[in-house]
């Protein structure tokens, strides 16, 4: 039962591992899908510019677009962080209830 045990925790950890591989890492390199058509892309980038705002960072690799494009990925990460910490937790309780559920059937079998 112990080693039932530990084989099935191992093998969870091994799938959590993956998939959080995965998520966090593989996730990034398709790019994100176009919900406008092709004209409407084509509209936007053609569309004046508004003047810059004095006081304001005319170039592109500012650091405040910096500050804020990493406090956006920080954020993201955070959100997928906590999505995993709940996948885990769901699937520890699987494992809990299987474990239940094979331990009983063990005790069913030793009664016979």
């Amino acid at each position: 039962m112990a080693s039932r045990t530990v084989v099935l925790g191992g093998v969870a950890a091994v799938a959590i591992a993956g998939a959080a591989y995965w998520f966090l890492y593989m996730q990034d390199d398709a790019p994100p899908p176009s919900a406008k058509p092709a004209a409407a892309v084509a509209k936007a980038e053609m569309a004046p510019k508004p003047a810059a705002v004095p006081g304001t960072p005319a170039t592109p690799g500012a650091p405040e677009d910096k500050l804020a494009a990493l406090d956006r990925e920080l954020k993201a990460t955070q959100s997928k962080v906590g999505e995993l910490e709940k996948t885990v937790t769901d699937l520890q309780s699987q494992i809990a209830m299987k474990n239940k559920a094979i331990a009983e059937m063990e005790g069913k079998l030793a009664r016979k």
